[in-house]
């Protein structure tokens, strides 16, 4: 996307600045914000040998589990209109490259096995994201609401937290699904603070003050919580709840003969409320225009910032500036779903603070 500049500003002066957040590494839980999802235009798959043979169905697959994260859809293969996409994939690639899988474990007699390997493909984002806008299918913004995961499990009539320390396995299970899916998750340190706040029981009877009142220090846009039991064997019942900003937004059931579905399929039902909220609500195949003004624009390096911030939503396909006075720059953006979908995710971040004002979309570029 080519932006013009003002007059006044060089265009060597401009530092590009990207900055991708992952909220299992981030050291300081305070500070999570929106995400900007890495690795939403790549997939990989396993695959029996390198030959060009089977590489059309092979990069076919990996096109799908990217459609799952780009649309918001949870199976692809059943939507008709994706079907033209998914026959075509070779034409979206990118890139892709091969890497030897290693038997874990030596062949004792006979010869060894034959080698695996796992195929990577990376597709063209500029590319698939026309082509899905063409056929009428709208394209989830790569900045997505960060998600805070309180996990409570009943286990011979205790109720605990999932802690890393105790059930690994059980939240490598959600951490799973969120990666398929394209969102990023955040699970509580259980620290002392946590602790003093809140206790399962409270995640059990969906106590909101309890529960939000502990989540504040994580500053994530969505809450999710969680508590599953085995009220008989085999039968696996789970109670999920999401919370934002102004309490309770969703609350569902699941009910399954494994601990794992019963987490899987709780929250494969988070995203898909979130992808209903944030994708399918709206037209965000029509493309439409939105004027908005951001004060505290003092420099070169936050015009820069500015712009490569607006350059990187998914959603606005051209920038113009209209106008830059001291400290304000006035742009307009066309956009994919116009109005509703530009407001809706710049609200998301933290970049742009709104500010009300009777002139329109106003907005505080933050520092």
């Amino acid at each position: 996307m080519v932006v013009p500049f003002p007059d006044f500003i060089k265009p060597e002066g401009v530092k590009k600045i990207l900055q991708v957040f992952c909220c299992l590494a981030c050291l300081c839980p305070q500070f999570v914000y929106a995400i900007k999802v890495p690795g939403l235009y790549e997939a990989e798959t396993i695959v029996n040998s390198q030959s060009n043979e089977g590489r059309p169905a092979a990069i076919r697959a990996c096109l799908g589990m990217v459609l799952v994260k780009l649309t918001g859809t949870r199976d692809v293969s059943a939507e008709s209109a994706l079907e033209p996409i998914l026959d075509q994939a070779e034409r979206f690639v990118q890139q892709y490259r091969y890497q030897e899988i290693q038997a874990e474990i030596p062949a004792l007699y006979g010869p060894d096995p034959a080698p695996r390997w796992r195929l990577a493909v990376k597709f063209d984002e500029e590319n698939l994201n026309n082509s899905l806008r063409d056929s009428g299918i709208p394209v989830w913004d790569k900045e997505r609401p960060s998600i805070l995961v309180w996990l409570a499990l009943e286990r011979s009539t205790r109720r605990l937290f999932a802690e890393a320390g105790r059930e690994p396995e059980l939240l490598a299970i959600v951490q799973e699904v969120a990666q398929r899916r394209g969102v990023s998750i955040l699970f509580p340190l259980y620290d002392l603070d946590d602790r003093v706040k809140i206790q399962p029981g409270d995640v059990w009877l969906g106590f909101h003050e309890q529960i939000m009142a502990a989540s504040a220090r994580y500053r994530a846009d969505a809450v999710l919580t969680a508590s599953v039991s085995a009220p008989v064997p085999g039968i696996w019942e789970g109670r999920w709840r999401s919370y934002g900003k102004d309490g309770l937004k969703y609350e569902w059931t699941t009910e399954t003969d494994l601990l794992e579905l019963a987490l899987e399929e709780g929250f494969d039902g988070f995203v898909d409320a979130l992808a209903y909220e944030f994708v399918h609500s709206g037209s965000y195949t029509q493309l439409g225009d939105i004027e908005i003004t951001v004060g505290a624009v003092n420099s070169v390096d936050q015009y820069a910032r500015l712009l490569n911030y607006l350059d990187f939503l998914s959603s606005v396909s051209r920038i113009h500036v209209k106008e830059v006075r001291a400290g304000e720059v006035t742009l307009a953006l066309a956009a994919h779903g116009g109005e509703q979908a530009v407001v809706q995710t710049i609200n998301l971040g933290r970049v742009l603070e709104p500010v009300e004002s009777p002139d329109g979309h106003y907005y505080l570029l933050n520092p």
